[in-house]
């Protein structure tokens, strides 16, 4: 069966749902880590921390490269 875009785009949405339904907190945590690790990795430390400073604070950079540089 041949789906128009929205209707496609419908039925990705729709088993997003079904596939998050049938997942518990920590396989959710595990995907969330995952996705955010493969934008992350790809990333030089500037942008890294760049993208910290604009979503945080430099409290927060400072924290996390304290955690890495000890």
């Amino acid at each position: 069966m041949k789906l128009t875009k929205d209707q496609t785009k419908e039925l990705a949405s729709a088993y997003c749902e079904h596939i998050i339904d049938g997942m518990d907190v920590d396989t959710l945590c595990q995907l969330a880590y995952d996705l955010l690790m493969d934008a992350y990795e790809n990333m030089d430390s500037d942008e890294i921390q760049d993208e910290i400073l604009d979503l945080y604070d430099e409290d927060t950079l400072g924290s996390l490269m304290e955690s890495v540089t000890l």
